[in-house]
């Protein structure tokens, strides 16, 4: 390995990323050695004198040589009790086994290596701080869905973790493929995985026809279907997605903030850019590059990015779906939008009927 670490630490909330890159690192320590002296330590536990003892069994494993000489390595795996937790890191008996540990780290016997991974890390705690100086430490977050520029973010999660598969995607697929998984690396693999089975050896590029038919359709996912309604102009589509919503308990203030605001806004920022600006949605790098181009004051009123830049990926899907959409109609959409947001949150009306009037009037 290109490191020179013999402790590592893989956590965060992206825990299949974590798992993988702790998974990969022990492959790589345990290559060539005799096994004699690998052991996996299953780190969950349901109380804190369960997270001790796995604790000690972790640091008795370190402090024992190979019996047969060589390499060990030991991986404590999904830990559990790292997190904020009353059984976890708010316990002051996991605490000092944790210190512990972090004291044999520091004093690791010659060809000894540990790993660990887990979902969770309270980072407040001392012993986070030493694991930081006697370990190669590295943390794995979720893509944050709740920030624009996100699509963008998981479709590179996704094709970077699609090449080992050699799997290429049509343009609209990648969109579909991106809006019905969730931001897990975890999940974005699993399906994956189920599309190279699905294709067959002979086959590498999906289609929209094979995302439709092989990809499970997460919360994030069914939210983007009442989005893709409202562009295609399918009023039973979007009407029936949001009956299902409201029925499995979903808010409805909930879905018309989370899918139906988000469209309309889009759909009229695009216009206007189309519009205003003749900027065309032939293709992705040159539409983002226009947008870039833009003076500030003209893309104040765009959705941007946490870096301040417009969210380019959910503007260019907007427009290639505009159609005949007039300036005039997506401004109307959008401020019957703010009407119905309003009617939801002040008034007495059926939340249903609100959001039924306002699809059937952006549909029309």
């Amino acid at each position: 390995m290109a490191s020179e670490a013999t402790a590592y630490v893989f956590f965060g909330s992206d825990e299949g990323a974590a798992g993988s890159a702790a998974l990969k690192t022990y492959t790589e320590l345990t290559a060539g050695g005799d096994g004699w002296g690998d052991e996996m330590i299953d780190g969950a536990a349901a109380t804190a004198d369960e997270a001790v003892s796995i604790i000690q069994r972790a640091v008795s494993g370190l402090q024992m040589f190979n019996m047969f000489g060589g390499r060990k390595v030991i991986w404590l795996k999904g830990a559990t009790f790292l997190g904020d937790t009353p059984s976890g890191a708010r316990s002051e008996a996991v605490q000092e086994a944790m210190e512990t540990l972090t004291d044999a780290l520091e004093n690791l016997p010659a060809d000894t290596f540990f790993v660990l991974s887990s979902a969770e890390m309270d980072k407040r705690r001392s012993f986070f701080k030493k694991l930081g100086k006697v370990a190669e430490v590295k943390e794995f977050s979720k893509i944050d869905i709740s920030k624009p520029g996100w699509e963008s973010e998981v479709a590179a999660l996704t094709l970077r973790l699609a090449k080992p598969h050699e799997l290429t995607f049509d343009n609209n697929a990648l969109d579909l493929f991106v809006q019905r998984v969730n931001e897990s690396s975890r999940q974005i693999a699993n399906e994956l995985a189920k599309l190279d089975v699905y294709l067959g050896p002979d086959r590498r590029r999906v289609t929209l026809q094979d995302i439709d038919l092989m990809v499970a359709v997460s919360r994030n996912g069914v939210i983007f279907e009442i989005s893709r309604a409202i562009e295609q102009n399918d009023c039973r589509l979007a009407v029936r997605l949001i009956n299902e919503q409201l029925e499995h308990g979903e808010q409805a203030v909930s879905i018309m903030r989370a899918a139906i605001v988000p469209t309309v806004r889009n759909r009229f920022c695009a216009r206007l850019l189309m519009d205003a600006f003749n900027i065309k949605a032939d293709n992705y790098r040159s539409f983002e590059s226009s947008l870039n181009k833009l003076l500030p004051q003209d893309r104040k009123m765009l959705p941007l990015k946490k870096d301040g830049t417009p969210n380019a990926y959910a503007l260019f899907n907007a427009a290639r779906t505009c159609g005949k959409l007039s300036l005039k109609k997506s401004r109307r959409d959008l401020r019957n939008c703010a009407i119905a947001d309003r009617q939801l949150v002040s008034s007495q009306l059926d939340d249903r009927d609100v959001l039924h009037k306002l699809i059937i009037s952006i549909t029309a």
